[in-house]
């Protein structure tokens, strides 16, 4: 957070609140949309937080369709059209939320 925002705000008379909910929180979230995107994705892959919220894991079901049908190639190319599916949407999903939050001089938002 460039100090020069805060110090601008400060001089045009804003109270400390709407400094923070006017300048500080849009920069802030713009740069921490890209490490939560991030984040999640990795923790979809591992499928660890699917567990915990009551799915069965993926992998774990095509390894049964597998050990039933033995039509492998089928069933983890679903798997991973799956993955590739949720992956995809929460990219997605994390653009729209930068292009919204988009700050002038900050970067550039493709």
């Amino acid at each position: 957070m460039p100090k020069g925002e805060v110090t601008a705000a400060r001089a045009l008379g804003l109270p400390a609140f709407q400094t923070f909910l006017d300048i500080t929180l849009p920069i802030a979230l713009r740069i921490a949309i890209t490490g939560t995107t991030t984040t999640a994705i990795t923790q979809f892959r591992s499928s660890s937080f699917m567990i915990v919220v009551g799915y069965q894991e993926l992998t774990y079901v095509a390894n049964r369709i597998v050990s039933d049908t033995f039509k492998v190639f089928e069933t983890f190319g679903i798997a991973c059209l799956m993955y590739l599916l949720v992956c995809s949407i929460l990219s997605a999903l994390s653009r729209t939320f930068e292009r919204r939050l988009a700050v002038p001089g900050l970067g550039v938002v493709k």
